[in-house]
């Protein structure tokens, strides 16, 4: 039986081009359509629009987003607790759906904290007002004190659930410290979650990049957004590899 002389580089190349060739294509028509934007100052106005719309929304920004997913916290949280208050230590599905529901907590609290910075942002770069400013300001900080209350109560109640990871959420090494005590299912469970959210950074990092590129031919976005942009990834993949040398390296040793 013969072996087949083609190799990986060859089968994968013509799928390669094709992808190469229609991303060429799209980018020449954006790049087309973006210089007729310009010229009728569509940037102009839609600029203008959408930074009086910030304005007019930052300061109801935080309390609203906060109320709605913080809300989602504190039903999932207690759904959790109730879940394992009732747990008869036998079923382990009550647990692992009581694992989920935390999730969401941790999820729902972390996007709440990631809209408060940006309200905060809109607040201190495009509202002139001193005093609205300083409000905005407030609502951040009452804001993060729930944010933190519940990703407490998340770690608090995992304690209970799992009593050999008795670690504080104050902690400053928290996480280096909840690594060390996770068995090997979760380590694993965790450097899957890694590994997905470093190749989802990585394909959205250069997309993002060219989409800012574009948008820079309309709207007057400046260099700064995609210096950015190529910082977060030049510091995800200089990590990563950093990262890869040095666990290499303590292999390596004898």
């Amino acid at each position: 039986m013969k072996r087949s002389k083609t190799t990986p580089n060859r089968k994968a190349l013509p799928k390669f081009l094709k992808w190469l060739l229609i991303s060429a294509v799209f980018g020449f028509c954006v790049g087309i359509a973006s210089g007729i934007l310009d010229d009728l100052d569509v940037g102009v106005w839609l600029t203008d629009g959408l930074i009086r719309l910030l304005t007019v929304i930052a300061p109801w920004g935080i309390p609203i987003s906060s109320v709605v997913l913080l809300g989602i916290c504190l039903w999932h949280y207690r759904s959790a607790k109730s879940l394992f208050d009732r747990w008869d230590g036998e079923d382990d599905s009550a647990p692992e759906e009581a694992d989920r529901k935390l999730n969401v907590v941790v999820l729902c609290s972390t996007l709440a904290m990631i809209l408060d910075f940006f309200f905060l942002a809109v607040g201190v770069v495009y509202i002139d007002s001193v005093l609205q400013s300083l409000l905005i300001m407030g609502e951040l900080v009452l804001s993060l004190i729930p944010v933190i209350l519940a990703q407490q109560k998340t770690v608090d109640l995992t304690r209970r659930m799992n009593p050999e990871k008795q670690i504080s959420v104050y902690d400053t090494k928290f996480q280096e410290k909840w690594y060390e005590v996770c068995d090997e299912a979760e380590r694993a469970q965790i450097g899957q979650a890694s590994f997905r959210a470093f190749r989802t950074v990585n394909v959205f990092c250069p997309f993002l990049w060219m989409a800012l590129l574009f948008l820079s031919f309309v709207f007057p976005i400046g260099l700064m957004p995609m210096v950015s942009v190529l910082l977060v990834w030049a510091v995800l993949e200089v990590s990563y590899i950093f990262e890869c040398m040095r666990l290499a390296k303590q292999k390596a040793r004898p």
